[in-house]
């Protein structure tokens, strides 16, 4: 175990941290204090005062054969008034929630042409012009274009997204749907056809264009009979060529479109407050209709886990078409830092130092991410009704609260899964994992425990500004402390018996002073009984305790 300096507070106890063979958890893939923490982690990006979430979140993460968690918080509808600003309260947004998973739609696009291809009924290196009659839609679009350029984004084409005459065009006919033969009228040639990767969801619109044409069959009868319906994706539906299905709520968009008003006034539609607020009120049945293969599904938080667990374990395609998808990603990245492939990318913004493959989604009203982390089987998703999210931000605050849960051997991070089982910490291989998973088993090491109080000493002299007000606690608490260069500080409170029984802060934390709301919980969400405990905070290699007292 690393050697750590003690550093104690003012009459408070000095003890050494070990790990623990004692495990109390309950529930299959993720304890509860697991849950407890991630759920905590949605809460707390919901209400930052900084940038509290106008709108709801839904998050699950999905560690194939293993876990399943998903979580909500906020609204997905909030309360406004006759002007569209908003109100206290609205309807809650819950797991079983639906919204749009916008260009998250592309890695099942990408999927079914390559099951085209792989099935003979088209050919990837087919120009479009055996297909669209380019010359009478925009002749300034180069119908050389392949169906491989396409998928890689290579075709040069302009993102119709981008063009603000397009803009103009959604904001005047809002309730307008739209064709993908309309749309490309409005998109420029930029670039030669296979210059470089630039993203553009024109390619993905022309894309499924060409997969109707082909096969004389919609893209949702494909979509439902290749992906929804075999892999039990229920809640799953193409936007405005669909029906919503029955019983289900449908997010409300949450955004700032106020840039349109003029053309809202001109038009007698409503007009909104500068301010994200609900904007349910601006019909969506143009851009959801526009978006089609680029953006158009909508899905819940569960089923757009299942998916993206399905297609990377390779249970939603062939072999072949998984292995194209994978094999497409470039070495090169965009300005964005991401490594294009044919429906997903590769990107740098889930962390620097692992490997995360999948797709987000990003439009008027929504944003969503979905990525797979293949050394670990582990799929992370996130569904959200406020554009202004910093979704990323969250993710990475997702993933950080997972525990750790491998344990490799031979280099290879996936062959061995690490579990709390049966009050031992165990290193297994995956294959023997999921039973012992199914048998009370979860993921990572049993919680930890103080083995007892050492003494009680003076006070040192501290620079960490660990101070906690107010204390005696009643309901909750505001705990203060300072760093005093960028580290990993954790925080926890234990019971007098040594048992840590809530993690307060777990993360790396940049240089100054921070506060931390603890709500006077323990890691199942329940309230602490009245009683004495201990709080203790690790900043890099200095610990201190402080004694808290809760009061009902």
């Amino acid at each position: 175990m690393k050697q750590v300096n003690l550093s104690a507070g003012k009459h408070s106890i000095v003890f050494l941290l070990l790990l623990s063979i004692h495990c109390t958890l309950s529930g299959q893939g993720f304890s509860p204090a697991a849950q407890a923490k991630l759920q905590e982690v949605l809460d707390e990006f919901q209400n930052n005062p900084d940038n509290p979430y106008v709108g709801g979140i839904a998050a699950a993460i999905k560690v194939d054969g293993l876990a399943f968690w998903q979580g909500s918080t906020g609204y997905a509808a909030r309360n406004v008034d006759a002007q569209n600003n908003l109100q206290p309260g609205g309807t809650a947004f819950t797991t079983a929630t639906l919204s749009q998973i916008y260009s998250v739609t592309k890695t099942f696009t990408s999927a079914l042409v390559l099951e085209l291809a792989n099935e003979g009924k088209l050919n990837l290196d087919d120009p479009v012009s055996n297909f669209l009659p380019l010359a009478q839609i925009n002749a300034g679009l180069n119908a050389s274009v392949t169906i491989r350029q396409l998928l890689a984004h290579e075709s040069g084409y302009s993102d119709y997204t981008g063009e603000f005459q397009f803009q103009l065009a959604i904001a005047f006919q809002p309730q307008h749907i739209w064709t993908p033969f309309e749309i490309l009228y409005f998109v420029h040639q930029v670039k030669q056809p296979g210059l470089d990767r630039t993203y553009s969801s024109t390619n993905y619109i022309t894309l499924g264009a060409i997969v109707e044409i082909v096969t004389g069959k919609s893209l949702e009868q494909h979509y439902r009979e290749r992906f929804f319906t075999p892999l039990q994706l229920g809640s799953m539906y193409l936007g405005v060529k669909e029906p919503q299905p029955a019983g289900t709520l449908l997010a409300s968009p949450h955004d700032n479109i106020s840039a349109f008003n003029p053309i809202f006034q001109l038009t007698g539609q409503p007009t909104f407050p500068n301010a994200y607020t609900n904007i349910s009120r601006f019909p969506m049945t143009g851009i959801v209709s526009a978006a089609f293969a680029g953006g158009g599904i909508v899905s819940n938080i569960a089923d757009l886990a299942e998916w993206g667990n399905a297609l990377f374990s390779g249970r939603a395609t062939s072999k072949a078409t998984l292995d194209q998808m994978l094999n497409s990603i470039s070495p090169v990245a965009d300005d964005e830092g991401d490594k294009l492939g044919y429906g997903i990318w590769q990107s740098t913004k889930m962390s620097a130092e692992e490997k995360f493959i999948g797709h987000d989604g990003n439009a008027p009203g929504y944003r969503s991410v979905m990525f797979y982390q293949p050394d670990k089987k582990l799929t992370l998703v996130i569904l959200t009704n406020y554009h202004g999210a910093d979704i990323y931000a969250l993710a990475r605050a997702l993933y950080a609260a997972v525990p750790e849960f491998t344990c490799g051997n031979d280099g290879r991070k996936d062959e061995k899964i690490r579990l709390c089982f049966n009050g031992n910490n165990v290193c297994v291989d995956r294959t023997a994992a999921d039973e012992l998973v199914a048998r009370g088993g979860v993921l990572g090491n049993c919680p930890e425990v103080l083995t007892k109080a050492v003494k009680e000493v003076p006070a040192q002299e501290s620079n960490s500004g660990f101070s906690i007000s107010p204390n005696p606690v009643t309901t909750s608490s505001r705990i203060h402390f300072r760093v005093a260069e960028r580290s990993r500080v954790v925080m926890k409170i234990y019971n007098l018996s040594g048992q840590a029984i809530a993690t307060v802060a777990d993360g790396i934390y940049a240089p100054g002073m921070h506060t931390i709301n603890w709500n006077g919980r323990d890691n199942n969400q329940q309230y602490l009984p009245a009683g004495i405990y201990l709080c203790q905070l690790q900043n890099g290699n200095k610990v201190e305790t402080k004694k808290i007292s809760v009061v009902r």
